[in-house]
């Protein structure tokens, strides 16, 4: 009867052991999960003028050096320009008027992963391609209201005019 009550213990305390390391498992995970969509596209360089950031419904006065995510839309004035430079070292300078919006950014080359997609929706902006263009040039997509670019080059420039 002693082996057996001990034998019951041991159950309860490795299911307990089990329970306890599958919790721990599900909050890493989870944890993990919102840090990944906390990682910053790029930021903001030679911010000139009235630069804002749009971001979950609050707008936010930008500076140099302020980062920007995916499902961000930088804003500039009608004296404001800014640089952005995403982390494969692309660029995109936007001039007075301008407001373009980071749908997406994917830059992971040791798995293969590439996706960036930004929609100029007004104003003007020049666009210098960086290791994403060499890597996977079909990656690469401006959306304007009226059409999609896929860069395969190296430099262009883009107006968009408000109807």
């Amino acid at each position: 009867m002693t082996l057996f009550a001990n034998h019951k213990i041991s159950l309860r305390f490795i299911s307990g052991c089990v329970i306890m390391s599958l919790l721990l498992l599900f909050v890493v995970l989870i944890s993990t999960i919102a840090n990944a969509s906390d990682e910053s596209a790029g930021s903001l360089r030679k911010t000139k003028g009235d630069v804002l950031i749009e971001r979950s419904g609050k707008i936010i006065k930008a500076e140099s050096g302020t980062p920007v995510y995916p499902n961000d839309a930088v804003r500039t004035g009608t004296d404001g320009s800014v640089g952005i430079i995403f982390k494969d070292n692309s660029r995109i300078g936007l001039g007075p008027n301008s407001r373009l919006e980071i749908k997406q950014l994917v830059f992971k080359p040791a798995q293969g992963q590439f996706s960036m997609v930004n929609k100029l929706t007004k104003g003007t902006g020049s666009f210098v391609s960086g290791e994403m263009t060499k890597l996977s040039p079909e990656s690469v997509i401006i959306e304007t209201p009226t059409s999609t670019i896929g860069v395969r080059g190296t430099t262009y420039n883009i107006k968009v005019n408000e109807d």
